[in-house]
């Protein structure tokens, strides 16, 4: 409605939005405008690349003949075409030609390849403290990432909490050293932490009042802190393991828990020459979700029951939530003919709620039209809304360097371990419905990937700039179709959870 609105007029504008919408979106936007020849990708006519090659993304008119560089290129029945150009270092000249019935569009483009060596920055060097010297510091922000390298692209060890407190023992570049324990650093950017003073001696932690509560759909563990210090939590075979840093005493190391809800058994181990308290937290179900917060000085750790599931109807009671991709300022990847991403991933979403609600579930939509809900809003709406899985939908695209014909089809991506059974059944439920090229199920660190509760997955259904999946994602049948397999690999892992 957004898009088709700018040919309508206004007065129409309600009575629109509950029609058909999609349907005529597309097909509006797959019009060839009056010169024949659109190139969608590089972007601009003068452009830089990094890697050895580039595409071109683009169309024309149906049945044209197309060269680029002089090659003869492939024109599909709906105008659309991908070409991948090799590139050289510096300027490179690209010409492309569209012809059909005595009549020629040329356009020329100038990319010009960076050499990789011309990249590399000079690395800082790290400032070391004096010995038992400390920077006293607290974070600024909700899940501030903690990181194992002074580096943006380096592993996060942990997020942390807005007020954590830090200890910081040396400086590199942008980042500073934080100290968890004697043996184990992290490092944290300047601009996410305010520091405060420099004393002598490491500051610790006492940790209290360790509880152990249920209500109808979580159990907490709970601590006191005599102030706010980092921590990290890991999946294991048996439930989860949290690691609670600069604490000198916990009062909880010889206590008995008794079993609540989620957690079977609790043991808090607390290492005073490390300065770290253990804390084992044994489960009697398979992990359904979890997330740790603090409320003051006390943390919580938030771990999710599991569900009843009904054999018959899996999905009666669920809440579900959807983040269709992109949206507003953000198209997302854009096919030959110009349709977007963010409508293609709206109509799934909008295809799947129906479905999922038909079958009895509650599903919640980060976003259900064209506005641009911030990215770390949606998680947020997830688990405001207690959604018990999270599933964002995309259709994919590549950067420069790789060849769109050679990699395509259909992936899943996850981060936490808690998550990858249901990645890998909505892959396999995707691909065998759909009949698309499995394209893999990969670990990878993204905002709608990253959180622990809900279950959070992020799916491609196809490729964007593969002609032929293009093809088929602007095809409304195609379209309910994976609306449809999605809904069944849910149900596929509701079902494989019973069994488990």
């Amino acid at each position: 409605m957004y898009l088709i609105n700018n040919f309508l007029m206004k007065d129409y504008g309600v009575i629109l939005k509950n029609t058909c919408f999609f349907v005529l979106l597309l097909a509006c936007l797959c019009m060839h405008p009056a010169q024949a020849l659109q190139i969608v990708y590089p972007k601009t006519l003068n452009t830089q690349v990094c890697a050895a090659s580039t595409f071109f993304i683009g169309s024309t008119e149906p049945g044209s003949s197309l060269k680029i560089n002089d090659k003869d290129v492939k024109v599909y029945d709906n105008g659309s075409f991908v070409e991948v150009v090799p590139l050289s270092d510096g300027d490179n000249t690209v010409k492309i030609e569209s012809s059909k019935d005595n009549k020629t569009d040329t356009l020329s483009y100038i990319i010009k390849r960076i050499p990789k060596s011309s990249l590399v920055v000079p690395e800082p060097v790290t400032e070391e403290f004096a010995p038992e010297q400390y920077i006293y510091a607290s974070v600024i922000k909700d899940n501030t990432p903690l990181r194992a390298q002074p580096d943006e692209n380096a592993k996060r060890i942990t997020h942390l909490n807005h007020n954590t407190i830090l200890m910081l023992n040396g400086k590199k570049g942008a980042y500073y050293r934080v100290s968890l324990s004697p043996a184990v650093n992290a490092w944290v950017r300047a601009d996410s932490i305010v520091n405060y003073s420099t004393i002598n001696g490491k500051m610790l932690a006492s940790a209290s009042n360790v509880v152990v509560s249920e209500d109808k759909l979580y159990t907490y563990v709970k601590t006191d802190l005599s102030f706010p210090s980092p921590y990290r939590i890991v999946e294991t075979d048996t439930g989860l393991t949290m690691e609670l840093y600069n604490i000198k005493e916990n009062t909880a190391d010889s206590q008995l828990f008794n079993s609540s809800g989620a957690v079977k058994t609790l043991a808090v181990n607390t290492v005073c020459a490390d300065s770290q308290s253990t804390y084992y937290v044994e489960l009697n179900q398979k992990l359904w979700g979890y997330i740790a917060y603090y409320e003051g000085n006390t943390l919580v750790l938030k771990i999710r029951k599991a569900p009843d599931i009904d054999e018959k109807s899996p999905l009666k009671g669920l809440i579900i939530a959807l983040d269709a991709g992109h949206g507003g300022d953000d198209a997302g990847a854009i096919g030959p003919t110009g349709v977007k991403e963010k409508d293609i991933n709206l109509d799934v979403s909008k295809r799947l709620k129906k479905l999922l609600e038909k079958d009895g579930a509650d599903v919640v939509l980060t976003r259900d039209d064209d506005s641009g809900e911030p990215l770390y809003e949606r998680p947020k709406k997830a688990q405001d809304n207690d959604a018990l899985f999270m599933i964002s939908i995309h259709a994919n695209a590549l950067a420069d360097g790789a060849d769109p014909y050679k990699k395509h089809g259909t992936s899943a991506f996850y981060y936490n371990r808690e998550s990858i059974e249901l990645a890998k059944t909505i892959r396999d439920t995707l691909t065998s419905q759909l009949g698309t090229k499995d394209d893999g199920v990969g670990m990878y660190s993204l905002v709608m990937t990253r959180p622990t509760m809900p279950l959070s997955v992020l799916v491609e259904i196809a490729y964007m700039i593969h002609p032929d999946e293009y093809k088929l994602l602007l095809d409304e049948n195609f379209r309910q179709k994976a609306a449809e397999a999605l809904k069944k690999g849910i149900e596929a892992y509701l079902l494989k959870m019973l069994q488990d």
